[in-house]
């Protein structure tokens, strides 16, 4: 039987795992971060310990490193088991600590405990897993943001509390080099005299080769202490030529100054090997970064010299202060500049007496804590604690300072106004000639504006910046566990994919900030109407998701979707306007719908489309058919997209006729599409699609221009001439491009514009119409005719016929199909017809398929008739064939 040690903030996945173990033999404590389960682990000694990483006080890295640093502790088994860094990263850090399993969350039970097993066949003298070497663990890092930042705060660490040069460059050393990715680094640091190199330290190159030019400053690297902004250089710069020779063979090179704000403090050099990436712009701020990190790191190394140096004299020159006036002068000289000291160092300095009485603390301590020193005199420095920390803490840090005499390590401290804090704390003992212990000297840096900012980098990887909500990556994390939950009991999981409807309108005519408010708001409300065991996340733009997972039933979800929608819907106030807005709903189900959370979230989405086109406002569960149209019109846009460039597009012409004598007149352009794979596909279908995705814009150019091109070619073959008509989208004249195309299409083919007529929709106009209106007198000016199709089907305002330039009128078929049967069909028509002759306009009726449909239109005064009674739409050959008759004979 072993005892295991498991280390996680969260009560459930400590509870999990403690009753996945309660099946073994094994006995299991539990602590709730990584200060209690370092205090734990010396008292008890477990065999293996399984961790979570990110955790409050200390997290798990923190803590393993701890670990390995003890050498009583640094052989104790570890398993990391964590959701929130990826696997890779988890990976790299378990490597860099000498950790060789890694679990995910969540993880099955049988996969837990085979690792257990594992990790305790090793500590009960099985053959142990060779740890990595220095030289593996110190891999490449990913060069990701996070990994970089993890990086820097590992680096800062090191650094805050070090007093050691050599370590101090060594460390900063090794770190710029996993930062920057480079092959070479050195790193010189001056004297105070900034005449001398106090201390030179170097990577992948030999220290000796470049000690001699470290000062130089007409060669590098030496000339990079004048450099007064980071220097890059390429494999063809001349300056590289200056390094010392037998240098290893640099690619790039990336120097600067290390620099405080009146004084330079040394140099910086990065190489890398030819046929490497150059050192980008990024990377140039990292490294200017790092600089700034150690020259704050260097500058304090150095002001914690002289404030030991002095504080150790500071009684020695109080017994001597009578002896002469030299002396006293000597002492009060000195005691002056270690006030300068004290008093301008950013950390906080506290001192005590042999018996820990506070006797003096600088201007930063007062600061950080919140205390004036007046407060503090005469007390002990426990007034500052935190309660984090229990007893044996402090005694093992007391221990340390007898045994050590310092010590360094994290402590939680309390501010005079209640508030805990994190601070890097150095304990040391002061010591007279004989040994006696006279002082206490406490040098803390404040790790709260370092911590809140490692603590926001992590939300906002995970949460959406404007709703606060959780983002994508989050939500499949949480579905992934609901999921794995409800395998495990048999119960349902469902998804409510949810947004705002007509977002853009408040957008376009309130702003977007406006439009942000209402994402706030609609947010908050969905947040009230999930559960507390719900999660309500957003995905994108105006897209939300509910996952719910407590249900019994179908009903439950109902109610909640019909909930949902009426917190949506309810009126909010954005700045001064009452604003409406709207929800749509689809839901999928697990198991009915999917087992994976793709397939989850894409039923539900097919559900939501089903939902929009169904009217918004509302709610629809998934249905398998959703899932086949959805797939069908996906492929049918593929195709599409190819049709042009495989030539599956084509022209039909239906005739124009004149009533009176048969005379072919004009001509109706219609677009077909004969697939190779699915053959003829009705332009119903695609040419909706085609307005949808955009592809009406490169086709609707295609038809015009092979429209022309066709006219034109008639004409050259001695045909006689009649007008073809093309019909215009709505989007196309939305962009503002038709005038250009129709212009480029008649110079390019020859064809006279009089030839040529554009029908377009009521639609055109009731967008911007000042637009369409331009782009119609620009048309008429080239000499092209217009057209409106389809009159009487949408609003048919007799203002814009007054408005715009038209030439045509065209009286669509729904009137004329019943307009011999029908007096409702009649009366609209004959008020087209009369008003068209009003206005001066021509008018062509559609569909007219019948004798009695033909004669009636006479007698209403229509003269030029178009319909299956004169013929069908016909290929380019087959109308050839009718211009040459020149007349339809019925």
């Amino acid at each position: 039987m072993a005892t295991i040690l498991i280390v996680d903030d969260r009560p459930s996945n400590r509870s999990y795992l403690a009753a996945l173990l309660g099946y073994t033999e094994h006995r299991v404590i539990e602590a709730e971060d990584g200060a209690q389960a370092l205090a734990v682990t010396r008292a008890d000694r477990p065999e293996l310990i399984i961790t979570d990483i990110l955790m409050p006080t200390m997290d798990g890295y923190e803590f393993v490193q701890q670990l390995r640093a003890d050498p009583a502790l640094r052989a104790t088994r570890v398993i990391f088991f964590s959701a929130v860094y990826s696997e890779r990263e988890t990976m790299a850090m378990a490597a860099r600590c000498g950790v060789t399993t890694v679990l995910g969350k969540p993880a099955e039970p049988d996969r837990i405990l085979a690792a257990v097993a594992a990790e305790l066949g090793v500590a009960r003298g099985a053959p142990a897993p060779v740890l990595p070497s220095g030289q593996e663990r110190d891999r490449d890092l990913p060069f990701d943001l996070c990994a970089r930042l993890s990086e820097l705060e590992r680096m800062c660490m090191m650094l805050v509390g070090e007093r050691r040069v050599e370590a101090l460059a060594g460390a900063f050393v090794d770190a710029a080099r996993r930062v920057l990715d480079a092959d070479c680094v050195a790193l010189c640091l001056l004297a105070s005299t900034e005449r001398s190199v106090r201390h030179l330290s170097t990577f992948g190159v030999e220290g000796g080769l470049l000690a001699d030019y470290a000062l130089n400053e007409q060669d590098l690297p030496g000339m990079l202490l004048r450099a007064r902004a980071p220097l890059r250089l390429g494999g063809d710069d001349a300056l590289l030529a200056t390094l010392p020779q037998h240098h290893p063979e640099v690619g790039h090179l990336l120097g600067l100054q290390v620099h405080d704000l009146q004084h330079p403090l040394g140099w910086l050099h990065c190489t890398r090997r030819a046929g490497a990436a150059a050192f980008s712009d990024e990377e140039e701020r990292w490294a200017t970064a790092l600089a700034a990190q150690l020259a704050v790191a260097y500058e304090n190394l150095n002001l914690y010299e002289v404030v030991q140096h002095h504080a150790a004299q500071l009684q020695l020159e109080a017994i001597a202060r009578a002896d002469t006036d030299a002396a006293l002068r000597d002492s009060e000289h000195r005691l002056e500049l270690a006030r300068q000291v004290f008093d301008s160092t950013q950390e906080a300095i506290l001192m005590t007496d042999a018996e820990a009485r506070i006797v003096a603390v600088n201007p930063a301590f007062e600061e950080i804590t919140g205390y004036l020193e007046a407060e503090v005199l005469g007390r002990s420095p426990s007034m500052l604690r935190s309660g984090r920390h229990d007893p044996a803490f402090y005694r093992a840090m007391w221990d340390c300072l007898e045994h050590d005499g310092q010590w360094r390590g994290e402590v939680w401290n309390r501010r005079k106004n209640g508030e805990i804090y994190p601070e890097r704390t150095s304990l040391s003992v002061v010591r007279d000639d004989s040994g006696k212990i006279t002082a206490y000297v406490s040098v803390s840096t404040d790790l709260s504006a370092l911590k809140a900012a490692h603590h926001q980098l992590d939300f906002l990887s995970n949460h959406d910046a404007l709703t606060l909500l959780p983002n994508r990556s989050l939500f499949n994390d949480r579905v992934q566990q609901a999921l794995a939950a409800a395998r495990q009991d048999a119960s349902q999981v469902a998804l409510l994919l949810f947004n705002v409807d007509r977002l853009s309108r408040i957008n376009d005519s309130l702003g977007h900030a406006a439009g942000d408010a209402v994402l706030r708001e609609v947010a908050r409300r969905a947040g009230e109407v999930a559960g507390p065991t719900d999660t309500v996340a957003r995905l994108s733009g105006d897209e939300f998701v509910l996952l719910l997972t407590s249900f019994d039933d179908t009903d439950d979800v109902i109610y909640c979707a019909q909930r949902l929608i009426d917190a949506v819907s309810q009126p909010l106030l954005v700045g001064e306007h009452d604003v409406v807005v709207t929800g749509s709903v689809g839901i999928s189900v697990y198991p009915r719908d999917g087992d994976v959370a793709g397939d989850l979230l894409k039923a539900a989405d097919a559900a939501l489309t089903h939902v929009k086109d169904s009217g918004r406002n509302g709610f629809r569960f998934f249905k398998g058919e959703m899932n086949a149209e959805a797939l069908r019109w996906l492929a049918l846009e593929t195709r599409l997209r190819r049709a042009i460039e495989r030539d599956e597009l084509s022209l039909h012409y239906q005739p124009q006729v004149s009533r009176l004598d048969g005379r072919l007149v004009g001509m109706e352009a219609l677009l077909r599409w004969r697939s190779e794979e699915i053959g003829p596909v009705s332009p119903a279908d695609f040419i909706p699609l085609a307005e949808d995705t955009g592809l009406i814009h490169p086709i609707g150019e295609w038809v015009i221009r092979q429209a022309c091109f066709q006219n034109k070619a008639w004409q050259d073959a001695g045909l006689a001439p009649v007008r073809v008509a093309v019909n215009v989208s709505a989007n196309q004249f939305k962009a503002g491009t038709v005038a250009q195309v129709v212009r480029t299409a008649l110079h390019d083919s020859g064809l006279e514009a009089r030839w040529l007529e554009v029908e377009l929709t009521e639609s055109v106009m009731l967008g911007d119409s000042a637009a369409a209106e331009a782009q119609m007198a620009e048309l008429r000016t080239l000499g092209v005719s217009l057209s409106l199709d389809d009159f009487g089907t949408g609003y048919s305002s007799l203002g814009y016929l007054s408005r715009f330039p038209l030439d045509k009128l065209k009286i669509d078929q729904t009137f004329v199909r019943n307009i011999a049967t029908e007096q409702r069909s009649a009366a609209i028509a004959q008020a087209t017809i009369a008003l068209a002759q009003g206005l001066s306009l021509a008018v062509v009726a559609e569909g007219v398929e019948t004798i009695g449909q033909r004669d009636f239109l006479g007698s209403l005064g229509c003269d030029v008739l178009q319909g299956y009674l004169y013929g069908r739409p016909v290929p380019a050959i087959e109308m050839a064939r009718l211009l040459a008759q020149g007349r339809v004979v019925l």
